[in-house]
């Protein structure tokens, strides 16, 4: 079924406009976590060497971590005056996983200043993406003549479309502020910033 250009585009802003966030987890969770997680650390190891592999543990990952799932439009118009009209949606549900990948943490991100642990945190970014392929669906509409050259110049505009969508997704979650930044993962770290330091015996600062 074709959906003519300008329903198109009315479908197209109501996806975006579909676009969800949801937090893996909030930092208040987390922090029944802290208090065990520290205690399975022998206490003759160096209090970086205890921060470093608390932050690595599963419960803090999630802390530091978003799906944000929204639904994409992808368009392509390519329409000539010999060949008629080539045009093209592709519509679908996506997932994003983005944060901060705490395994990369290394022993240089935590540094002690006297009795402050100061732990620098690693830029955010994608972790994982995935496309809901049961939600997949194209529309297109091409001319006799565009179906034709397409065939001979061995074009797939499905698959042309494609290849467009994991960064229209980026640059559309990024547009909309969907994506977290270094700022709002330090503010969730600081929630439990109290718990692992009062374990560890100093002030833990997340920057």
């Amino acid at each position: 079924m074709w959906i003519p250009h300008t329903i198109g585009t009315k479908l197209r802003r109501a996806a975006w406009l579909a676009a969800i966030v949801v937090a893996a987890v909030a930092a208040g969770v987390a922090v029944p976590h802290i208090h065990a997680l520290v205690d399975e650390f022998s206490a003759s190891r160096s209090v970086e060497t205890q921060a470093l592999e608390i932050l690595r543990r599963e419960p803090l990952r999630f802390l530091v971590t978003d799906r944000v799932a929204a639904q994409i439009v992808v368009g392509s118009g390519t329409n000539s005056l010999v060949l008629g009209r080539r045009e093209g949606y592709l519509i679908a549900k996506v997932s994003l996983y983005y944060g901060v990948d705490l395994a990369n943490l290394s022993r240089q991100s935590i540094v002690r200043e006297g009795s402050r642990l100061v732990i620098t945190v690693p830029d955010p970014g994608e972790l994982d993406f995935a496309v809901d392929l049961d939600s997949l669906r194209y529309l297109s509409k091409r001319s006799g003549l565009q179906v034709a050259a397409d065939w001979l110049l061995d074009r797939d505009q499905r698959a042309e479309l494609r290849s467009q969508f994991r960064e229209a997704a980026r640059a559309y979650l990024r547009d909309q502020a969907l994506l977290p930044g270094r700022d709002e993962i330090v503010r969730r770290l600081d929630g439990v910033a109290g718990a692992i330091g009062d374990r560890l015996g100093l002030e833990v600062v997340f920057r």
